[in-house]
């Protein structure tokens, strides 16, 4: 019997895409099998996601059953990520081209980039079709029937599973330095990311409330002064900071950057890992993908004792994909690599502000996007209870020495 998150279809058409016929080419697509060679029955659709997730778009997994000719039958399962309005951050989605950019992604991007290397590479999951009109979603392998998990994302990754991640993001990134090289600039759609300037307006009250809080709370915890004079100086509006410290700069080492890779858009098999959720990807600093990822996900300790050592790591990771991809020439020095980190390292700061503190709380409740957004006295509550979560202070007590040490909570103005 069907719940609230499951429904059955029968074979018979409906609207939208929520029908067998929908799926036929899909099917198709992925047994390599004319659509003469198969019956399908039994489309069932469950919600992919969970309490926490919702950002952005809507998350569905389909199930249906498949009869080929010769009487064999099979289950296959897709993800649909489906374009809606109706969740937190859908107003921002053509704002931030979010299904341009991912369906450019995967059905593109990515093939493109997996045929860069002469031996098999691969980034992300299967695509197998997009719709845009008359309503918009995006058909892709499930990872999980393919045997990719999520980490569990109570505890962050050690260093061993930190590098592996760290070496597959050196290949996207050396493959899309190359495939500029040969294609020429991407789509417009991928100037932008997290951070734009023309974004500020929208993001002030956002951001600026998070903000607020943040400072609320180092102050009643009696942080230390040296730390609160500076992050004092960040302004109203931090996300105008971040928006300056990412506009796109023709001497630094660019890249196309995945522009959320932390833990949960990483899925890991038995001896792979693949990336998704490409929805706010840009073109532009390396140091992006870097540093966010490694301040939202790597062990704290890690960071503080090795961080140097993971840079090393992930510019020898870059040397062997540009080997590899027969393009040595445009490999940075680590001394140029590691001056674009310094130059960028604010971003780690500004990290603490929403990345980091929504993190921590998914370990240990239901975050609520729109609380957190909320000028209302809940939505303050609420902000209160991000930034005086344990698993927060935990990660931050310890991260702010590390980052003042680095000159990292300073918010320059020379960009």
């Amino acid at each position: 019997m069907s719940t609230t998150s499951e429904i059955i279809i029968s074979k018979e058409a409906v609207d939208g895409w929520r029908n067998l016929d929908f799926f036929r080419d899909v099917v198709s697509k992925d047994l390599s099998l004319p659509e003469d060679e198969f019956c399908l029955s039994n489309l069932v659709v469950t919600d992919a996601t969970g309490k926490q997730s919702g950002f952005m778009s809507l998350l569905h997994r389909v199930k249906l059953d498949v009869e080929l000719k010769g009487g064999n039958r099979e289950q296959k399962s897709y993800i649909v990520k489906e374009k809606s309005n109706d969740v937190f951050g859908g107003d921002m989605v053509d704002k931030f081209n979010v299904f341009e950019k991912e369906i450019e992604a995967y059905q593109k991007l990515i093939p493109e980039f997996e045929k860069l290397f002469p031996h098999k590479v691969k980034f992300g999951p299967k695509f197998f079709k997009s719709v845009t009109f008359p309503f918009t979603v995006i058909v892709m392998e499930d990872l999980n029937a393919s045997g990719y998990v999520m980490k569990n994302c109570s505890k962050r990754l050690d260093i061993s599973q930190s590098k592996t991640v760290l070496s597959r993001m050196a290949k996207f990134h050396a493959a899309s330095v190359v495939y500029f090289k040969q294609n020429g600039p991407y789509p417009k759609s991928f100037k932008t990311g997290m951070y734009d300037e023309d974004s500020a307006a929208d993001c002030e009250a956002y951001i600026g409330n998070l903000y607020k809080s943040l400072v609320a709370s180092l102050i009643e915890r009696k942080c230390s002064n040296q730390f609160l004079e500076l992050i004092n100086q960040w302004g109203a509006n931090p996300y105008v900071a971040g928006a300056r410290l990412f506009r796109l700069n023709d001497n630094d080492f660019n890249v196309l950057n995945h522009g959320d890779l932390w833990m949960n858009n990483v899925m890991f098999s038995d001896n792979d890992l693949l990336m998704i959720d490409f929805q706010i990807a840009f073109y532009g600093s390396f140091t992006f993908d870097l540093l966010e990822f490694i301040f939202c996900t790597v062990e704290v300790d890690d960071i503080i004792n090795q961080f140097d050592d993971l840079i090393e790591f992930y510019h020898h990771e870059l040397r062997t994909a540009f080997q590899m991809l027969d393009n040595s020439n445009m490999l940075p020095s680590l001394e140029t690599l590691q001056a674009d980190i310094k130059r960028h390292g604010f971003l780690a700061a500004l990290l603490m502000i929403e990345a980091i503190p929504m993190i921590s709380y998914i370990k240990v409740g239901e975050l609520s996007l729109e609380l957190m957004s909320s000028s209302e006295p809940e939505g303050e509550e609420f902000r209160r209870k991000l930034y005086h979560n344990e698993k927060y202070i935990e990660v931050v007590d310890r991260l702010l020495p590390f980052l003042f040490e680095r000159g990292y909570l300073k918010c320059s103005t020379d960009f």
